[in-house]
This record gives structure tokens, C-alpha cells and sequence, in this order.
């Protein structure tokens, strides 16, 4: 069976990144969403997740073949400093707590922009929101009203956890603070892009990377913002469907709640629908706002930095000196002036390109009455102003009692010597090297462009190398216009679709006989693949066509400003046509990527994820095909990966772990093949996931089995190569609750389940009982006690 290529893993970024040209583009454009796309999307993705409810399929493509002989891998540091604590037999272990309702938000998440923004914005559910957690049974809106009066007091405190879920739900599903955080976004960019362009007019020149950051961002955002509200505003209506059963719940669930015995049963399988809904909510709401989180730490940054600058000139506008000619203000911070003295004056410490000037700014009391004080004038006074030439070194040093404030220190020589000045606001570290580079004359490769930035009118001449960089932006973007990448994916999409079938063919063909729907599964999905296909190439070609024009539109462009290239002058005005015109393709380009994909990118996910699990299964066949125990004559292999048996205080031993319909088994692969690990699945008491950091700052993934008595072990761990932990849990219940075997393609025989049903239970020598369970296709057993060989 060929071996695949991680297509979503190697397919390149869905727009191309462009380098980015040496000026913004005179106006800020958003490409316009494409509302039937955003519907469909929500359909399918509901339907997609209705199909994976039952199944498990480990979407995590096997990096090589299995090695026939395991490299040695060091313990893991998690398992070298734990001590052994084995588990006494015939403990049992507690049971694992309930699935609780998820709940909206954690309470000390990292504070984000989003969160500063929500916690300023007044909310009109306030008082309801009071109501509902503070009575914790108070109706929600929307209906969903629980009868708390007429239930049996054994049920109110989890009528309580319920009721907060469903407000939870109803609040969430509107999706209503997601699109406040989009519109307010889209304000913040726009405040900060004027607070830019005012910084700039004011002749604030420094920070260049400040103009770079605000084109980057601005262009980020242009392509989501009207695409990422409206999928906001449909996943809002879209989950309107989902909550008429919760209505039906609930309803039914009123009628039962004076019996708890009938309530018992409906309020597990209500809960049961809630978490799932708010599941897929919570999914869907992460999803909207990773769109657009790194768009909002941007502004957030940009913001922080200009209101610091406006500050700055504010000061500077009011302050006592004047700027000399050629002098411009780096930078400027509260400061006080450490002094032997109990009085330390207290003012704005300002850097300009040329001098360290520090100016008394306070308020002094000028009356007082019995040491209060009853007036006060302001003192503003130039401290000194020294040339940054005259400075012979700065640094940041910690003073205080524990070390913990920080100063900037600076060495004049001359009669000021040594200066300390304690800063407010801003690191002391950052001060020291702003004047270094002063000094040095580095700040200069600091400055923005002349003219400053512009999202209305560019100013300032273009020159020759603006005319080659918009040339190569021309040239790459004319490759994105052509749409060649999502062509290209089809065609490898559709190899992929003819060739499961066939994949499969050979699993089955290598006795892989589980999971009898996949020959259904791939049956439908290449039934749907034509309809998919031409969908695409029919909304391809429209796009296509769409993008043409503006094609020849920058091409036009482009050649006249080539043309024009000996008289830059005149070239300037159609080169700030073709920056806008380039700004708005990209844009639309973008959007048409977006669709297109549309038309096919859940459909390519549900093919993915079923040929890398054919993959996984075709692993796990050539591991047990060199393996040195063989399965039974009815056991089914269910998965294996390689892993780390850890086991403290011993030498680490590398493997491969595997699952069967019976058995888990772990065999060492390092030298000579043997089998430590042998436990029937009815023997394993419980299983979980543990995630560790590793010394490199990786997590380790570790799968721990607890086993009941009887067990030749008493606990099994398992430091997993691959991040499948989560699946292998699953795959484990579904063994032992005998799904797989349920799920077989080829029936087993009744005849054999007979003979294992009918197998003895004792040694016919001894008289012990068996304490291993009889498993299928065994066709002997031997006595612990007195090693007889019994036949079944």
C-alpha cells in the first residue's frame, strides 16, 4: 500500500504572503463575504460532526514504517523523578468523576485584548445575568424555563448546574459578543491608524516599524473583517436549529421532575445534548475568533504604543524648553531624580536625537495648616540638558530595600557625574539602549519615512526601487489571480478519492476485518465527489473570470508606470492607482480563494482524515506482520504506536504498544523482540492521558493503565511517540465494551463463541480456579498453580 504525503500539512498558505511593498496603500478596503458559503459551511460541518460521534479514527499520519529494530530513547524526566508506587492488588481505584457542563470562560485566563474591551463595554443582560447565578434557578431567556416548583428536592442541585448551563447556552448561541469584539476591533484599528497619521503630522519621525506594523495589520484585516462577521452572524442563526430539542428536553424533562426516579434518566440525556451544543458552540466561537486574534493583539500593541507617543508630545507641548533646530524627540517618561535629599524632584525625563534634557514638572505645597496642605502651584523647571555626546555610559541598576526598584543610571562626567533617575512606566534596560543608539547615531536608521504615513494621500516621491518592488508585487500577485493552487488541489484531491477504495481493498485483503462501515463510508464520499468536483471548477471559473479583469487592470497599470519610470513625477499619480488597485485584488483574491475552498475544504478533511486513518491501520499491519507474537485465529488488530515503556528507576526500553478486540500487548524492540506487556481487556480497570513537559519544553504524552487483580501487572505507562493519546482512550472503551468486535466485517463464527462460552473455568489437575480470562481463538490453558496444560 503507497505511502501518502500529509496533503493539508505541506499544502502552502491559502493566500500567498507577498512581500510587503515599501508603502501602504491609500486606502483600506475589506473583501465582501460570500454569504451562501458561510451557510453551506455550517451545514456540512454540523453533518460532519453528526457522522464522528461514533467513530474513532486517529487522524495522525505514521512519520516512517515500523523499525524492525527501536532505537534506545532516554526516560523521560516525568518518569526518572517519580518514585515507584506500585498499585496493591485488590485496590480499587476511585471512580472518575462525572463530565461536568463546560463552562463558557475559565476564570484567570490570561487577560486579552477581546477581554479589556468586554470588561469597558456596558452589558444590558447584567441584571439578568445576577438573577440567574445568584438564585441559580431563575428562568433563562428563550424559553428554555425549568419547572424548579414542582420538582423533588433531590434534584435542585443539579437543576441548578443544568439551569446555569442553559443560560450559558443562550447567552453563547447568540454569538452577540463576538461580533461586538469584531465592530469594536474595527474601531480600535481605524483609532489607531489616526492616532498613527496624527503622530506623524505632529513630526513625531521615530519608530518606523510603527508604519510597517499598521499597512500589516490594516491589510489583515481588510481581508476577514466583513467575512469573519458575517460567518459570526450565520453561526448565530444557524444554532437557532439546534435548540428547538433543547426546548423539547426541557419540556419533557418538567413533566418528570416530581419523580426522580423518572427525572434521572431525561436529565442525564438533557445535559447530555446541552454539552454537546455547547461544544459545537464553543468549537465554532474559537474558531471565528482565531480569525482574527493575531489582527487584535496587533492593535492592541499599535494602540499601546501611539497613546505612549501622543503622551510624550503632549509633554513635550507644554514643556518649558524648546526643541533646537534639527532636533526631534526620541522618547520621554516620567521620571524622578534620585537625590541624597528627602525631596527627590519629580518630572518628564525627554531624549531627543541630540540632548537628555530633565524638567521638573510637580505640584509643591505652598500653604499649610497644621501640615495640611491648603495650596499648591506648579513648578516646572529645567533640571539639566546635557548633550547624549556628553554621555559616557548608561545603565539600569535595582535599588531599594529588596532590590526591587528599577533605575536608570547615567554617567555625564563633567560636574552632574553620576545621575540616577527612577522611571515610571517604562523599563530602564529599554532607556539604556534608546541612548546608546542616540549616541552611536543608530536612532537615525530608526526614522520613518519623510511625509510620514498616509491613508488618504501618500506624500513623499517615489523612487526607481519602488517601481522594481511594485513590479515583483505585481508578478506574484498575478500568479495568486490565476487561482492555479485550489486547481492543483483538486486534481490531487480526486487521486486521493479513487485510491481509498482500492487502499482499502489490500487492508481488508491483510485481515484487517473491523470497522464494516468504511467500504459504506468511502462508497458515499465518492459518490459525492463529482457533484464536489464540478461545484468547485463551476465557482473556479467564475472567480477566475472576476479576477481576470482586475488582472488587466494592474497589468495596464503597471505597464504605464514602467513607461513612465524616466519622469517619476508624473509617475506618482498612476502609482498610487495601481497601489490601490493592487490592495483591493489582493483583497478580492482572498476572498476568492476563500470561496473556492468553500466549495470543497470540508469534503477534502473528511478525505484526509480517512486516508490517514488507512494509513494508521497500514502501520499497525506492519508492525503485527513482523511482531514476535502472532493474534489469535479471531483476534482483530485495533491499533498500535510506538512507545516508551517507562518505568521508574529502570533502564528505558522502546516499543511498540498495540490494541486488539481482546488484548493490549507491548512488545521491546530494541535487540531481541519480546512481549512484556500481555492484559486481556477485561482485566484493565482504568485508563488515562497524562501530558508532562519534557526537558526540551515539548509535552510528553503518556497513556496510564491501571489493571484489575489477576492482571499480571498492576499498572502499565506508556510514553507515547505520536499525539494520539486522546484517541487511544477512546479506541480502549470501544474495545472493552466490545464494540470492535460488533463492528466486524466478516461475522464470526457462532460455533467458536459457543466453545469459549463452554470453556472450563477450573485446572481439572488442582482444582484452581483459571485466573486468566479465556479469550477467542485460545485453544489452550495453563494452571498458575500447578502448570497442567487444559485443551479447550
Amino acid at each position: 500500500m503507497k505511502k501518502r504525503v500529509n496533503r493539508s500539512a505541506s499544502r502552502p498558505a491559502r493566500v500567498a504572503h507577498r512581500v510587503q511593498p515599501s508603502r501602504p496603500s491609500a486606502t483600506v478596503r475589506r473583501s465582501v463575504a460570500n454569504t451562501s458559503r458561510l451557510k453551506q459551511n455550517v451545514v456540512r460541518r454540523q453533518a460532519v460532526r453528526r457522522q464522528q460521534t461514533d467513530r474513532i479514527r486517529p487522524a495522525v499520519r505514521p512519520t516512517v514504517a515500523p523499525r524492525r529494530v527501536m532505537p534506545k530513547r532516554p526516560a523521560p524526566a516525568a518518569i526518572r523523578s517519580v518514585p515507584v508506587q506500585p498499585l496493591r492488588r485488590g485496590t480499587k481505584l476511585p471512580p472518575r468523576p462525572a463530565a461536568q457542563i463546560r463552562r463558557a470562560a475559565r476564570p484567570g485566563d490570561a487577560p486579552t485584548p477581546q477581554a479589556f474591551r468586554r470588561a469597558q463595554r456596558p452589558t444590558a443582560s447584567a441584571g439578568q445575568s445576577a438573577a440567574a447565578h445568584g438564585a441559580g434557578l431563575a428562568p433563562v431567556q428563550g424559553g428554555f424555563n425549568l419547572n424548579v416548583a414542582g420538582a423533588h428536592p433531590d434534584l435542585l442541585a443539579e437543576l441548578s448546574s443544568l439551569q446555569f448551563a442553559l443560560g450559558n447556552l443562550q447567552k453563547m448561541s447568540s454569538y452577540d459578543d463576538v461580533v461586538a469584539d469584531i465592530d469594536d476591533l474595527d474601531s480600535d484599528l481605524k483609532h489607531a491608524l489616526n492616532l498613527l497619521e496624527s503622530a506623524r503630522e505632529k513630526g513625531y519621525r521615530y519608530q518606523k516599524d510603527l508604519d510597517d506594523l499598521a499597512y500589516q495589520t490594516a491589510s489583515a484585516w481588510q481581508a476577514v473583517f466583513e467575512p469573519v462577521r458575517q460567518e459570526a452572524v450565520h453561526a448565530a442563526a444557524a444554532v437557532q436549529s439546534s435548540l428547538s430539542p433543547v426546548q423539547t428536553q426541557v419540556s419533557q424533562l418538567n413533566a418528570r421532575l416530581n419523580n426522580p426516579g423518572l427525572a434521572s434518566t431525561h436529565l442525564r440525556s438533557t445535559e447530555t445534548l446541552v454539552n454537546d451544543i455547547l461544544r459545537d458552540v464553543g468549537n465554532k466561537r474559537r474558531s471565528i475568533q482565531g480569525r482574527y486574534t493575531e489582527i487584535d493583539s496587533s492593535t492592541y500593541q499599535l494602540t499601546a504604543r501611539l497613546n505612549t507617543i501622543h503622551w510624550m508630545l503632549g509633554q513635550l507641548g507644554e514643556a518649558k524648553f524648546a526643541l533646537e533646530e534639527r532636533e526631534e524627540i526620541v522618547m520621554a517618561v516620567k521620571a524622578r531624580v534620585d537625590l541624597s535629599g528627602d525631596e527627590d524632584p519629580e518630572g518628564i525625563l525627554y531624549l531627543t536625537n541630540k540632548r537628555l534634557v530633565f524638567e521638573r514638572k510637580e505640584k509643591v505645597a505652598t500653604k499649610k495648616i497644621l501640615f495640611i496642605t491648603t495650596e499648591k502651584e506648579l513648578v516646572q523647571e529645567v533640571v539639566f540638558a546635557e548633550p547624549v555626546a556628553s554621555v559616557r555610559s548608561s545603565k539600569a541598576q535595582q535599588k531599594g530595600l529588596f532590590g526591587h526598584q528599577d533605575f536608570l543610571e547615567v554617567d555625564f562626567g563633567g560636574k552632574l557625574k553620576v545621575i540616577s533617575l527612577h522611571l515610571d512606566g517604562q523599563e530602564s534596560s529599554d532607556w539604556s539602549n534608546l541612548i546608546e543608539r542616540v549616541r552611536s547615531g543608530k536612532i537615525e536608521e530608526d526614522r520613518a519615512v519623510e511625509g510620514g504615513l498616509s491613508f488618504v494621500d501618500l506624500s513623499g516621491e517615489i523612487t526607481q526601487a519602488d517601481i522594481v518592488a511594485i513590479q515583483q508585487e505585481v508578478n506574484e500577485l498575478q500568479d495568486e489571480l490565476m487561482l492555479a493552487e485550489p486547481r492543483a488541489e483538486l486534481e490531487e484531491l480526486e487521486n486521493e478519492v479513487r485510491s481509498l477504495e482500492r487502499d482499502l481493498g489490500e487492508l481488508r485483503a491483510r485481515g484487517y476485518v473491523i470497522e464494516k462501515d468504511l467500504e459504506g463510508d468511502i462508497a458515499i464520499l465518492a459518490a459525492q465527489w463529482d457533484r464536489i468536483k464540478n461545484n468547485a471548477i463551476k465557482t473556479l471559473d467564475i472567480q477566475a473570470g472576476i479576477l481576470g479583469e482586475q488582472s488587466k487592470n494592474i497589468s495596464s497599470l503597471m505597464s504605464r508606470v514602467a513607461g513612465l519610470s524616466g519622469n517619476l513625477a508624473a509617475a506618482r499619480s498612476v502609482y498610487m492607482q495601481l497601489k490601490s488597485a493592487l490592495a483591493s485584488a489582493a483583497a478580492q483574491a482572498g476572498a476568492a480563494l476563500e470561496t473556492v475552498y468553500g466549495q470543497f475544504d470540508d469534503y477534502a478533511a473528511e478525505i484526509e482524515g480517512l486516508a490517514a486513518h488507512l494509513d494508521w491501520v497500514d502501520w499497525m499491519l506492519d508492525a503485527l506482520s513482523t511482531a514476535s507474537f502472532k493474534l489469535l485465529s479471531t483476534e482483530s488488530g485495533v491499533a498500535a504506536t510506538e512507545a516508551l515503556y517507562a518505568r521508574p528507576g529502570m533502564e528505558a526500553e522502546n516499543g511498540i504498544v498495540y490494541l486488539t478486540d481482546q488484548r493490549l500487548l507491548w512488545e521491546d524492540r530494541i535487540d531481541v523482540y519480546e512481549v512484556k506487556v500481555e492484559v486481556a481487556l477485561s482485566q484493565i480497570e482504568n485508563v488515562s492521558v497524562k501530558v508532562v513537559p519534557d526537558e526540551d519544553g515539548e509535552d510528553d504524552e503518556f497513556l496510564v493503565f491501571k489493571f484489575a487483580g489477576g492482571a499480571p501487572l498492576h499498572e502499565a505507562t506508556f510514553d507515547l511517540s505520536a499525539p494520539v493519546g486522546e484517541d487511544w482512550l477512546k479506541m480502549v472503551g470501544r474495545a472493552r465494551n466490545g464494540d470492535y468486535t460488533a463492528d466486524r466485517a466478516v461475522a464470526l463464527d457462532p460455533a467458536e463463541l459457543e466453545r469459549i462460552k463452554n470453556a472450563p473455568v477450573q485446572c481439572p489437575n488442582c482444582g484452581a480456579q483459571f485466573a486468566s480470562p479465556i479469550l477467542r481463538g485460545q485453544t489452550e490453558v495453563t494452571c498458575e498453580f500447578c502448570g497442567v496444560v487444559t485443551r479447550i
